[in-house]
């Protein structure tokens, strides 16, 4: 867990100042009340309520201790991480029906890859590692899970270019020509465009993106083209 993560949290005590909150880990974290809404809050249980799943981003570390925040989370990321949630819950269902609860399988799984869900990401890309851990018996049930399509994320964000000279148009062409399936540009009006990136991962989706924006960054410079960016919310 590091500065910026974003992490599904159960809300254990709301006061006026401070609420405590139970990390996926196992530790406590605290929020600040300017941390948990902007301006000055009246009543604190309209935002946070014990026993509630609420989603907040790292704002420190510092040995057990972990600050988090409430008020800087956006709609879209909150959406992404109870999405995460949901598949991963549903993951887990599925492994103790196949598997059984406690299961020597189930026990060896979580011993090398950590989650349920983990092992299914990696049984996606290297097949033959599924005979390792999952019985000839259960096997075709198990293939249903890993044959069955994960809903992807989308990372957007709003684009605007200007390119002055004879030949702009062309320019803009090229900047914004992607031959990556994942990634496509929308004409909104003028100067303005949609940028998408489909990914299976929000946490990955945002990493690639930066990686995708400062490229264009660059290349604008190059075709001597203005160009800003802003993350639809």
């Amino acid at each position: 867990m590091k500065e910026g993560d974003l992490v599904l949290c159960k809300v254990e005590d709301v006061t006026n100042t401070v609420t405590t909150v139970l990390l996926p880990d196992g530790r406590r974290g605290t929020i600040i009340s300017s941390e948990i809404a902007p301006g000055r809050i009246k009543f604190m249980r309209h935002y946070v309520v014990p026993n509630k799943q609420i989603v907040c981003k790292v704002l420190s570390v510092l040995g057990n201790g972990v600050q988090l925040s409430l008020r800087r989370v956006t709609s879209k990321e909150k959406k992404e991480v109870f999405m995460k949630y949901k598949q991963e819950h549903a993951i887990n269902l599925a492994f103790k029906q196949i598997l059984g609860e406690g299961s020597k399988e189930s026990e060896k799984i979580l011993e090398v890859f950590g989650s349920f869900d983990k092992f299914v990401d990696e049984a996606r890309v290297k097949r033959e590692i599924i005979s390792e851990y999952i019985s000839k018996d259960k096997l075709e049930q198990f293939l249903k899970i890993i044959d069955k399509k994960k809903k992807g994320v989308e990372v957007r964000y709003g684009l605007e270019v200007k390119c002055l000279q004879d030949d702009g148009v062309s320019r803009i062409k090229k900047l914004l020509k992607f031959d990556d399936d994942k990634i496509s540009v929308n004409y909104v009006s003028a100067g303005k465009f949609k940028l998408r990136l489909k990914v299976e991962d929000f946490k990955q989706g945002k990493k690639e993106i930066v990686e995708i924006l400062d490229n264009l960054s660059k290349k604008s410079k190059d075709l001597d083209c203005e160009f800003s960016y802003l993350e639809e919310k």
